[in-house]
């Protein structure tokens, strides 16, 4: 019977006919009947499955047997088909990929398929520069297999052109590039834009971007192509990244373009340090330099410009940033314009000496070390010496001029009231809770205009944020409300977990960088030292962003 069914299958017969009889008619001793209805064939069957469709490569598009193929650049080539299996049982396609001239190889077979269809990566490394290629494609089951597409004989074909343009020159008048000495800026401030042109022998288009994000492309002719309207995402460093590409998508190697922009005519935002209202980080690097490291849209971190200098002669590090004889690093912070009220943001550092300074800021993200002014603290503070956290927070108790919170040793203070020579008042905020917990940011989390704590234990890494009750002028938080738990609005509510010191070796509270109303924080994992950003809501931290720095600093000295 299956000798009959293969046959009647594979010649296509629309039925077949069995009978039965005894294997003796002659016998007179027995009688037989049989009932026809309860006969059954039962045919486990298979068919072959389509031929491929949609047979194209990226680059160089739909495969057309009829003309030599198409030429592309030396990158990765990815090969895609699309089959079907009349019986639903497609197992894969087999894709064969071989240069011309050698033999045909076995292929390699695909099963991961999505609607039938598989694609095939062909690394850029096995390619030749101005090699031919032929490549074809089938369908596969468990048993069966399609005819290979095409199925005339001819093959698929690609040539590959290696010969990438050389990388681009950049030129720009009003965005000239920046000097080993610092010295050379924009002609025309943040928020305006300039003119920049590239060039590159051979180019068809560029791609280009700022900072390595929102990559564009520009289309050439006759190898240059100019960007009239360049407008930098922040002040200070910038970094533009240019690649050329010609017809068949061969890309250069990346032209990098750094150049400083002046801060706008405006007063600094919270966090801001050159004039672009966009927070920036203020780092003593690995070495014990101040780095600063200008902050962009949605928290990214970009490029790190040196911070200080001296007018007076050669910067020493040691005195105020690092003392590699004591291993003591300096505690850095910034908020706003402390003194003399120029609307450039100032530092506020404690040097490694234990002395507490003030660096007035010059607008462009840098601080002129021979401007420093030595801070007097009111006679019941605790010595600068003794500080371990300090963190600058503008006017949280509505008398206009800037505050400043610390944990020294186990007790959490609030400096109020800097005036451009000492701190008013110190008030002791808690005096034995605060040697394994840390500052994270003192502002307004919940939306009801008035201050609060946030702050992590650092053993077991849960975050809290302590809602302040409103103080005497508007916008201005109660400081008893913020001593402990018990006397705030409502507690130390949960805000997050995993905020261990081993998790995160910093964490840094930042203005509201996405425009959601909520302060975010800036990161450094404990276990990679990178920079992550974190959006939180009102009520819980959130997971981080994304990373903005993916540089190793663990060996970082301070962030503030």
């Amino acid at each position: 019977m299956k000798t009959a069914a293969q046959k009647g299958a594979d010649s296509g017969w629309s039925n077949i006919t069995f009978g039965m009889r005894a294997t003796s008619e002659g016998d007179t001793q027995t009688w037989r009947k049989f009932r026809a209805t309860s006969a059954t064939l039962e045919v486990d069957y298979n068919r072959p499955p389509t031929t491929p469709t949609a047979v194209s490569s990226a680059p160089g598009g739909t495969c057309n047997t009829s003309t030599a193929g198409a030429t592309v650049g030396k990158g990765n080539v990815v090969l895609s088909a699309k089959a079907t299996d009349p019986d639903g049982n497609l197992k894969g396609l087999r894709f064969r990929f071989w240069k011309a001239g050698d033999a045909t190889p076995a292929g390699t077979l695909v099963t991961s398929l999505t609607s039938g269809k598989a694609t095939r990566t062909i690394a850029s490394s096995t390619l030749v520069d101005k090699g031919l290629y032929y490549w074809d494609v089938r369908a596969e089951d468990a048993t069966l297999q399609s005819a290979y597409y095409p199925t005339s004989g001819n093959r698929c074909r690609l040539t590959v052109d290696g010969s990438a343009p050389p990388p681009p020159t950049v030129d720009s008048e009003k965005f000239p590039e920046a000097t080993d000495d610092g010295m050379t800026w924009a002609q025309v401030p943040f928020g305006k834009t300039g003119a920049v042109t590239f060039t590159s022998e051979g180019a068809a288009k560029f791609q280009y971007a700022v900072d390595g994000n929102d990559w564009t492309d520009k289309a050439a002719t006759n190898g240059a192509a100019t960007i009239t309207a360049l407008k930098p995402p922040h002040a200070g460093p910038n970094m533009l990244n240019v690649y050329a590409l010609d017809a068949v998508g061969n890309k250069s190697k990346v032209t990098n373009y750094a150049f400083y922009v002046p801060p706008q005519q405006t007063a600094d935002g919270p966090g801001d340090t050159n004039g672009d209202d966009l927070p920036d980080l203020l780092v003593v690097d690995a070495s014990g330099k101040l780095i600063n490291c200008a902050g962009s849209v949605e928290g990214e971190l970009n490029e790190c410009l040196d911070a200080a200098y001296s007018t007076h002669g050669p910067l020493d590090q040691a005195a105020h940033w690092y003392d590699p004889a004591t291993k003591k690093s300096a505690l850095i912070t910034h908020y706003g314009d402390a003194y003399p009220g120029d609307g450039a943001t100032d530092l506020f550092a404690v040097s490694p000496d234990g002395v507490l300074w003030l660096y007035p800021g010059d607008g462009y993200g840098s601080f002129d070390v021979d401007r420093r002014m030595k801070v007097l603290l009111p006679s019941n503070a605790p010595a600068p010496s003794t500080w371990t956290q300090i963190k600058a927070v503008g006017d949280i108790t509505g008398d206009g001029l800037p505050d400043l919170v610390l944990r020294a040793g186990p007790a959490f203070w609030t400096l109020s009231g800097y005036t451009g020579a000492a701190f008013r008042s110190a008030t002791v905020m808690n005096s034995d809770a605060w040697a394994r917990r840390d500052i994270v940011n003192v502002a307004d989390i919940n939306g009801d205009k008035t201050p609060d704590l946030l702050w992590r234990n650092l053993d077991n890494g849960n975050m809290y944020v302590r809602h302040g009750k409103p103080g005497p002028a508007a916008g201005s938080v109660d400081l008893d409300s913020l001593k402990l738990a018990a006397s705030s609005l409502n507690g130390d509510v949960a805000y997050g977990t995993s905020w261990t010191e081993a998790n995160i070796s910093t964490a840094l509270g930042i203005p509201d960088v996405n425009k959601d109303g909520v302060p975010d924080i800036w990161a450094r994992a404990g276990a990679d030292g990178t920079m992550r950003i974190y959006h939180p809501s009102k009520t819980n931290t959130n997971a981080p962003v994304k990373t903005v720095l993916t540089q190793d600093w663990r060996t970082v000295k301070a962030l503030g």
